[in-house]
C-alpha cells in the first residue's frame, strides 16, 4: 500500500467532514511533520474541534533530516520544499 505526506489543511478538512478514516483505507501510512502536530495542538488548546494525531496509528510524525540550500532559492515555500525532500527520500528507498 502507498504512503502519503500531508500538512494540516487536508487532515483538518477530512476530520471535519468525518472522513479522516478514508486516508487509512488509501494509504498504509500518512507522514506529517512535527509542525502539523503543533498546529493541531494549538487549535485544541484554543477550544477548536481538531483531530489528535496520536489517536490514529497510521499517522506517523516525521521530519526531514536536511534540506539542500539550493532549494531555498527556488521560492517554492517551505512546505513544498519539505514535500520534495520526502519524495526524493521515498524514491531512493524504493529503488534500492
Amino acid at each position: 500500500m502507498a504512503k502519503a505526506i500531508s500538512n494540516t489543511s487536508p487532515l483538518l478538512s477530512l476530520y471535519r467532514i468525518e472522513a479522516i478514516g478514508r486516508l487509512s483505507q488509501l494509504f498504509e501510512e500518512v507522514w506529517i511533520p512535527t509542525a502539523v502536530v503543533k498546529e493541531l495542538s494549538e487549535g485544541r488548546q484554543r477550544g477548536y474541534d481538531v483531530l489528535d494525531p496520536s489517536g490514529y496509528n497510521w499517522l506517523r510524525v516525521l521530519d526531514p533530516k536536511a534540506m539542500p540550500s539550493e532549494w531555498l532559492s527556488l521560492d517554492l515555500g517551505r512546505e513544498s520544499l519539505l514535500r520534495w525532500r520526502w519524495r526524493l527520500r521515498i524514491q531512493s528507498m524504493s529503488c534500492c
